[in-house]
């Protein structure tokens, strides 16, 4: 598998994979810096990361996955190279060589922005410290989600010749889940889409917030995580990677 993964990085090493997952990575920092900050912005910075950062996260990473997953199994479709690997190579490891190469992009970037999210606060001037034990969930909130999204577009883009499919399915399945954030009043949508668990485990919620005193009055407060949701999500990610990548190995190249 070390040689398999080897390889992976020097067939794609001129197409600038982990260079541009970092592009959109310092995309999506550069979005959530603050713009404008005053004592109230400051005083609720850190939570207010937590309750706003699902919702970019849901757009970001997504796109991310789908960018990676494409780029990465787009080589693989060009003149035949699929076919060929499939006679020397098992196509249970090509899946799983592919696989874990994409994630491993995607996840760093992930940890990445966690990074520098913090320094960002710290930088912006936040008040207090960062509350570490409610930023390591966020962290852990943010990565299964992404990984899940990725098996799946990882499957689409090695089965699909033509990336106009991963892109589009990828794209709408982002929109859905985005467009799920808008009605809390019907959490079973969210939950009924790999692209909905950034906002079904976000645990943060903002109270007190009025069109004429803005943040003056409002607070954030911890919201019960679902953590049947977060194990199903494991269970969902294991499935898919299990069923798809048996998929795979059936498909014809």
């Amino acid at each position: 598998m070390i040689s398999l993964l080897k390889c992976e990085h020097e067939k794609t090493r001129r197409r600038h994979v982990p260079a541009t997952a970092l592009i959109l990575t310092a995309a999506m920092l550069v979005w959530i810096y603050p713009k404008h900050q005053n004592a109230d912005l400051l005083r609720l910075g850190w939570m207010e990361y937590l309750y706003e950062l699902p919702l970019v996260n849901s757009v970001f990473m997504p796109l991310l996955s789908i960018t990676v997953s494409s780029r990465l199994c787009d080589i693989e479709h060009r003149g035949a190279m699929l076919k060929q690997l499939a006679v020397t190579v098992r196509r249970g490891r090509i899946y799983d060589a592919k696989l874990i190469y994409g994630l491993a992009v995607v996840l760093f970037c992930v940890g990445l922005s966690w990074v520098m999210t913090v320094a960002i606060g710290y930088h912006a001037g936040f008040d207090g410290d960062v509350p570490i034990k409610l930023y390591l969930l966020y962290l852990l909130f943010t990565a299964v989600p992404t990984a899940a999204v990725y098996i799946f577009q990882h499957t689409l883009s090695l089965c699909f010749k033509n990336q106009a499919v991963t892109f589009i399915s990828g794209i709408t399945g982002m929109f859905l889940g985005v467009f799920s954030m808008f009605l809390p009043q019907l959490p079973w949508l969210r939950k009924s889409l790999i692209w909905g668990g950034y906002g079904a485990l976000d645990f943060v919620g903002l109270f007190g917030w009025t069109k004429e005193n803005r943040y003056k009055f409002a607070r954030f407060d911890l919201m019960e995580i679902d953590w049947k949701f977060f194990a199903a999500l494991i269970f969902v990610c294991a499935a898919m990677y299990a069923a798809e990548r048996e998929m795979f190995k059936r498909k014809e190249l």
